[in-house]
């Protein structure tokens, strides 16, 4: 029986080798930012599996793709046709992973924001980077019906819209009610035959804004509800709501700072998640605004 050379698995894992429990054979994880791929890329990776591996491609829970049953002898072979295509190889470990998205406000009658080129400016400036405490996710979604599941990432943008009533310029409201009608959190009431919006409540999925006949339901704010501390795994939470209405600028800048403030002071092998839990939610806001000063 053959056996794997006597390299660094841990390094080849964090590099995007994932060692299978056949000898000498791996999976190899590839990035794909907020689910994005050329057909021309797939047809290539397709084209390697059958060349390289068994013909088989393993779609991942988190957007990517991986070509399983690769031989270690392979791997410049692969990664040099991969780099034609302009495809690179993902991460796994103590590092930043890809950061996952949905289609967003481009194509999704739904979307509130636009997550395609956020998304990348997100994987570009921090993806990979190492030297944090574990591993480190990041989701970004249109909409609040939560498509990428922001909440489930140690980081997570939402997309957001405030509304707000205003029968100026003409927009003259009827007292039809649907916007009563179609709010999901009961946010709206008529009163006295116009509609009163209970922010605190809000939902921010701008169905009242969509269902206004006349335009006196508009939009306000939007930008990002961003989500700390979600995780899967053996001990699964759901992240919780850290700032409102971010804009992109504030989005990078604040990945930043928090990556900062977890890298300070989290144990190692502690999740962000963990890290709150344990100092609590307001405290570690704290720290995020000390770094940012």
């Amino acid at each position: 029986m053959s056996e794997v050379p006597s390299f660094d698995l841990t390094a080849l894992k964090s590099g995007g080798f994932i060692k299978q429990i056949q000898p000498d054979l791996f999976a190899i994880r590839l990035r794909v930012p907020v689910g994005d791929i050329k057909s021309n890329q797939l047809a290539k990776v397709a084209e390697i599996a059958e060349k390289y591996g068994q013909g088989i491609l393993h779609l991942t829970v988190r957007q990517g793709v991986e070509i399983p049953y690769i031989n270690f002898k392979d791997f410049e072979s692969v990664k040099e046709e991969l780099a034609g295509v302009g495809l690179n190889l993902g991460a796994c470990g103590a590092r930043v992973r890809v950061v996952t998205g949905c289609p967003g406000l481009a194509v999704c009658p739904q979307g509130m924001m636009e997550t395609k080129n956020f998304g990348k400016k997100l994987d570009d400036r921090y993806f990979g980077r190492g030297g944090i405490p574990h591993k480190f996710k990041m989701g970004i979604t249109g909409c609040p019906n939560s498509c990428a599941k922001p909440q489930e990432n140690d980081l997570g943008f939402m997309g957001v819209v405030e509304p707000l009533f205003d029968e100026s310029d003409g927009c003259e409201c009827i007292s039809c009610g649907l916007c009563e009608e179609v709010c999901p959190s009961g946010a709206i009431k008529m009163v006295e035959g116009k509609p009163v919006i209970d922010l605190s409540i809000c939902l921010h999925d701008a169905e009242c804004i969509k269902s206004c006949p006349t335009g006196s339901i508009r939009r306000g704010r939007t930008g990002w509800n961003v989500f700390v501390g979600g995780k899967w795994g053996k001990h699964p939470q759901l992240g919780v709501l850290f700032k409102e209405f971010v804009s992109n600028e504030e989005g990078l800048e604040l990945v930043e700072n928090i990556l900062k403030a977890y890298t300070a002071l989290a144990d190692k092998k502690e999740r962000l998640g963990a890290l709150i839990n344990r100092i609590g939610l307001e405290k570690f806001k704290e720290e995020v605004a000390d770094v940012s000063s």
